[in-house]
């Protein structure tokens, strides 16, 4: 057990403050992002979240929503996402409202009651039969009772505020919120009793937590038309109530077993510096220790929550030795979370001898489709390569102009890849008259090049796996071919090779797919790179990143959920994180318990050589002008 290192951390560590008022000045700044609106809010001292949700008159649930991994006690300088549900127009009679993905103007004025010629007489930016924008601002006519609340002095600690939508009633809500007539009566003394008006502000008194879910509904309905219940199987989703802090308790422990390799590396740095050389850690251990510095940055914004986080650290060395030690003597016991190991061969090892089947095991840097598929409660963040595949199949789907061309290796491993890509994309063309076609390379040369490459559609190559000395073959046998439009696609790791010459990535117009997309002029991201390069005097990479995002949804959801966190990915869509936009998915054909990070996009290579990305195409709109 010498080659254990066992660090305890007490990341978080109840405190309590104590603060005096401090007014709240509400942001302006406003953008849009996928078409939701949202507030930018940035906290000053002695600021709370309950203050700052009593000033926006907003519900903590719904920036939880809105804020990955938020907590009750913030950080000054924190930026909260403060999303607009709607906001009135100056002369107070009209509702404004920003265009969403999927929107269409029929659906927006029967929600609303208006006719479309009632909408075009409100919005004289719109142009008849133009149709509505993304991000494009709208009016409809507001129809709220006449209650005197202004925003600040909402008290959304004992009430709830519903914007009542058309077709709802006061049967309906009650049922929803669980609650009588009477007390929504005595709530709201102006309410007509006979109709909801469309767009009535109406206050629902906080008298339970629980509101009535879909499982409930669903065995009502049931029992409404004579199913025998017992026969049935449910799943109880209702782990995923995210209203009830603590309900599963008030401290976790979280075990990290990664190869530091501490022994290794300190006889490495020795002789660096023995030789007077730059002193630098294996290639390996760069890229371990990147993800737990951010995973400590990710952890720090728990520090002031009223949880504890027992983080146990250990040093697992590149083989099963010492996991093997450490299952033997039941030193993971009591763990509500595993991050780790890194290594495949580890991961299986540990997967088939690792007794409590409870706890999740989020994977940084293995993603391969069949260990989710073997193991249950494996989680990887890094997208698995089955959905790679699945995405990169969808971008040919939309791009059904172009010659296909997909490149099957000679291994085994190469020859299912292809088969797979060819499957995957025959799925989503099946009625698309496109030409896909695989192309075999032996080894040293693509089989029939000529033959196969047309001369009047753009050739695109999609290369599923990344060995270099196979990568630097296909390049030059693509590189010397003119009058031909060429296009390849391939793993974004492609670019680490300093054996392949840039001018090929440029002459075959280089394409790569990641599951990375960091934005570094993004407010958030530039405070995360700040805060990183104060604390470890270096820039973070793409696996402080994912860290920090791991940290702030994943933990976020056991401590919020417990244990069985895991099954309420599938009950949310996706979120933007530092690294991205990503969400978390299984397929049936997947362990119970286990998911894959699904996002992939992919870059482009530009005349300049820099990188532009064409999938997905997601749309984020500025507001300028706009208070």
């Amino acid at each position: 057990m010498k080659r254990i290192f066992i660090i305890v951390v007490l990341v978080l560590i109840p405190v309590i403050y104590s603060f005096s008022q401090v007014e709240i000045i509400k942001s302006d700044e406003k953008v849009v992002i996928d078409g939701n609106k949202y507030l930018l809010h940035v906290v000053e001292a002695g600021q709370t979240l309950y203050s700052i949700c009593k000033a926006y008159g907003v519900e903590e649930a719904v920036l939880n929503e809105a804020n990955i991994g938020l907590n009750s006690q913030i950080l000054i300088d924190q930026i909260i996402r403060i999303p607009v549900i709607f906001e009135v127009s100056d002369d107070g009679n009209k509702i404004k409202y920003t265009v969403k993905s999927g929107d269409t103007l029929y659906s927006l004025c029967r929600k609303h009651g208006v006719t479309e010629d009632e909408f075009y007489a409100l919005n004289d930016n719109v142009k008849p039969n133009r149709g509505i924008k993304v991000g494009q601002e709208i009016v409809f006519p507001l129809r709220v009772l006449d209650i005197q609340t202004s925003d600040v002095e909402k008290d959304t600690i004992n009430y709830y505020y519903h914007l009542v939508e058309k077709g709802e009633t006061l049967y309906g809500l009650c049922r929803k919120f669980e609650i009588k007539q009477d007390e929504i009566f005595e709530a709201n003394p102006n309410l007509d009793e006979n109709t909801l008006k469309v767009g009535s502000l109406i206050k629902i008194p906080r008298k339970s937590n629980v509101i009535i879910n879909d499982h409930q509904n669903l065995m009502d309905s049931l029992a409404k038309v004579g199913l025998l219940l017992d026969t049935t199987t449910f799943v109880d989703r209702s782990i995923c109530d995210s209203i009830m802090w603590y309900k599963q308790g008030k401290s976790f422990t979280i075990s990290v077993l990664l190869p530091f390799d501490i022994a290794s590396n300190m006889s490495n740095l020795y002789s660096q510096e023995a030789r007077s050389k730059g002193q630098k850690f294996y290639p390996v251990t760069e890229k371990i220790v990147s993800f737990y510095s951010g995973l400590l940055i990710g952890l720090e914004q728990y520090k002031s929550a009223d949880v504890k986080i027992n983080l146990r650290v250990y040093d697992v060395g590149n083989d099963n030795s010492i996991l093997a030690e450490m299952l033997k003597t039941n030193v993971l016991d009591g763990s509500d979370l595993i991050v780790g190991p890194a290594y495949r061969s580890q991961v299986e090892y540990f997967n088939v001898n690792f007794k409590d089947k409870s706890v999740s095991i989020i994977l940084p840097f293995v993603n391969d489709s069949d260990i989710v598929e073997k193991f249950p409660n494996n989680i990887t963040l890094r997208t698995g390569n089955d959905f790679v595949c699945d995405k990169v199949a969808d971008y040919v789907s939309k791009n059904p102009q172009n010659n296909y061309l997909i490149i099957q290796g000679h291994t085994p491993d190469q020859i299912k890849a292809a088969m797979d890509y060819k499957t995957a994309i025959a799925l989503l063309t099946d009625n698309i008259d496109m030409q896909v076609n695989t192309i075999r390379f032996n080894g040293n040369s693509l089989v029939s090049l000529k033959s196969m490459i047309s001369s009047e559609k753009e050739n695109v190559f999609i290369l599923p796996f990344a060995l270099e000395t196979a990568t630097i073959k296909i390049f030059t046998e693509l590189f010397p071919i003119k009058d031909h439009e060429l296009t390849l696609i391939g793993p974004e790791m492609l670019l680490d090779y300093e054996s392949i010459d840039p001018n090929y990535f440029h002459k075959i117009k280089f394409s790569y797919f990641s599951d990375l997309n960091i934005n570094y002029s993004d407010t958030l991201t530039r405070i995360f790179v700040n805060k990183y390069q104060e604390t470890f005097l270096c820039a973070p990479d793409e696996y402080s990143f994912l860290a920090m995002d791991a940290s702030k949804l994943i933990v976020s959801k056991l401590l919020r959920h417990g244990k069985g966190f895991a099954r309420c990915f599938s009950c949310e869509n996706a979120v933007a994180g530092l690294s991205g936009e990503f969400k978390y998915a299984s397929k049936p054909k997947y362990a119970n318990g286990s998911f894959s990070n699904t996002a992939v996009y992919i870059y482009e290579l530009q005349e300049d050589f820099t990188f532009a990305k064409v999938y997905p195409q997601m749309e984020i709109v500025p507001l300028t002008n706009d208070k």
